[in-house]
Order: C-alpha cells, then sequence, then structure tokens
C-alpha cells in the first residue's frame, strides 16, 4: 500500500491507530454482505453446503480484497471531515 495518495499526498496512516477505523469499515461491510446472503439463502434455499461454503468464501476473500478500499475510504472521510490536517 502507499504511504501518501499519489494525487493529493495525503499520508494514509498519520499516526498509529489510524488502521483501526478502515478495519471498521471493512468489517461492516463484509458482515453487511454476509448477512444479505443469509437473507437471500433463505428466500432461494440451495443445497447447504452450498451456502455454507459460499458463505465462508466470502467471508475469507471479500475483506482481503476489500482492504484498500476500505482504507481509502476511511481516509476520504478524515480528509471531508477536517481531522488529517490535526498535528501528531
Amino acid at each position: 500500500m502507499y504511504h501518501a495518495c499519489p494525487v493529493c499526498a495525503l499520508e494514509f496512516e498519520r499516526a498509529s491507530g489510524e488502521i483501526t477505523g478502515g478495519m471498521g469499515i471493512n468489517t461492516v461491510a463484509t458482515c453487511v454482505l454476509e448477512v444479505g446472503l443469509v437473507i437471500a439463502f433463505l428466500l432461494a434455499p440451495s443445497p447447504l453446503a452450498l451456502e455454507i461454503g459460499a458463505l465462508v468464501l466470502v467471508g475469507v476473500a471479500f475483506p482481503i480484497l476489500f482492504y484498500r478500499s476500505s482504507r481509502g475510504l476511511w481516509v476520504s472521510l478524515l480528509y471531508l471531515t477536517g481531522n488529517n490536517t490535526e498535528p501528531d
């Protein structure tokens, strides 16, 4: 992952602990996706092994693939609220 944004030069992690916001976004997005899949499986039943396999696959792969985007969303939120200019 880049240290800073190549466009605006905003640092992605200015201080220790800022990674937590991106992790929170990632966790919430994964939970929402998993709950959506469970609801879809309840409405359109399929073999239980397929449902469990899909839930495990999504639960493992999605957070890994979405990690950079969730960090970017967190930095965007900090930028929009003006919290990116606080001194360390």
